[in-house]
């Protein structure tokens, strides 16, 4: 059973996010009317002499400016100089696009309305908003609402699932599946935010891209609650035929290989470790990262391929993470059983004409094993025992057993074995 230190943790964090997308979302209607009527006021007939619901351009000079990067808590900041020799200090969301060109001398005009200055550009024509200016803001506020309200709902049902179901080993690991899916909607808002800041796209894109993307997650989320809901402890593979083999029991350890030949060394169970399968999931999780990145942050990719790409990579990367961990080879009286990501193959005894451990190359030992097992088949064919290999096990004492085992349990009448290509 899971902690009850980390469920009340996550309870404490959902009811937190909650909270935080409520008071997002109560900003949204706010600010969409402050970017209205900064949109629909009128050019100032005159400088105006006070804060004023006009807008007038005012030309400025650069005295200094500074990006503060990697100073915590300081915002962007610059300093202008009116003609006159007067300073005025701005602050702005980020670095780019002019304050990270902004050099001092630099002439630049500044928009002034209600007093501040809402908008510098440059002499190129590049435009950015200050930390004053409502531009921006709507957006902001509705993809900070989506982020943590989606994840605060989410966290919050699985919380609250875990604690009434805590003595039921399925329901908590169906109750974490919901609690992660809730994370990664989140992430997915913020993510989709940055898309749709960084590219200077309307405030209805963040409904177009972040919308499909939640509905593949939630739909994930209800497969993978339902799977482990239908689990026996080792997880329910949802695209597998219906077992006809008995579960094994926990694989040992190799140090433990048992020293009984033939079938007493049955049954036995491969799995990946728990800190290489980690380590791969986490490289898979960076490299598709990068790879979203990097293509919503290029404006050479259209529209539709930067959306379709996206809605592709995130259910793929969820499988992955998911069904990654129930992979396995099991082996028994019956045969051999090696279960994939997708599905599970099935090999009788009678079928298995040899069983060899072989050299993987190009493999430097890093996550990737120096050595695998493979069961060569009836007709030429091999098949890759997953994850018996040289990572966590001791292969050549696995495969002494097997041949042992296999010895005993083929049929007295299958033809000669043939050998293997």
């Amino acid at each position: 059973m899971e902690k009850a230190g980390q469920v009340a943790a996550w309870l404490v964090i959902a009811l937190v996010g909650l909270f935080a997308g409520v008071v997002s979302a109560m900003e949204v209607s706010g600010a969409l009317e402050r970017e209205r009527e900064y949109r629909a006021s009128p050019v100032c007939a005159s400088v105006p002499v006070a804060a004023s619901a006009c807008v007038w351009e005012q030309a400025f000079t650069v005295r200094e400016s500074a990006t503060n990067e990697g100073d915590d808590g300081k915002e962007p900041a610059a300093t202008l100089l009116l003609p006159s020799g007067q300073p005025w200090s701005v602050a702005f969301r980020n670095t780019g696009p002019v304050l990270s060109r902004m050099r001092p001398g630099d002439p630049v005009v500044g928009v002034v309305w209600h007093g501040g200055i809402v908008e510098v550009r440059d002499a190129g024509g590049l435009r950015q908003q200050t930390t004053f200016g409502p531009v921006g803001w709507p957006a902001d506020r509705l993809g900070g609402a989506l982020a943590f309200i989606s994840f605060g709902l989410t966290a919050l049902v699985g919380s609250l699932w875990a604690i009434v179901k805590r003595h039921d080993r399925r329901h908590q690991r169906a109750a974490a599946m919901v609690r992660w899916h809730g994370a990664a909607l989140g992430v997915t808002a913020i993510l989709t935010l940055w898309a749709q800041g960084n590219n200077n796209w309307p405030m209805w894109a963040i409904w177009a891209i972040w919308g499909p993307l939640a509905l593949v997650l939630l739909a994930t989320m209800l497969a993978s609650a339902i799977a482990a809901l239908h689990s026996n402890g080792e997880g329910y593979d949802l695209f597998a035929e219906p077992p006809v083999l008995p579960a094994p029991p926990a694989r040992p350890a190799a140090r433990e290989s048992l020293t009984v030949p033939g079938t007493g060394g049955l049954p036995r169970e491969y799995r990946m470790s728990r800190g290489r399968r980690n380590g791969l999931l986490a490289v898979l999780v960076a490299k598709t990262a990068l790879l979203l990145f990097m293509v919503w942050s290029e404006d050479i990719p259209p529209f539709w391929f930067q959306l379709g790409l996206s809605v592709l990579m995130v259910p793929i990367a969820i499988v992955f993470i998911v069904r990654v961990p129930r992979t396995a080879t099991l082996i028994d009286s019956a045969g051999i059983r090696v279960r994939g990501i997708t599905h599970t193959r099935r090999v009788a005894w009678e079928d298995v004409r040899d069983i060899r451990a072989e050299p993987v190359r190009g493999s430097d030992g890093g996550l990737t094993p120096r050595v695998v097992a493979y069961a060569y088949l009836t007709g030429g064919r091999r098949k890759l025992l997953k994850h018996l290999d040289d990572k966590d096990y001791d292969v050549d004492r696995e495969i002494a057993v097997l041949h042992a085992a296999r010895a005993e349990l083929r049929g007295t009448n299958t033809a000669p074995d043939v050998p293997a290509a």
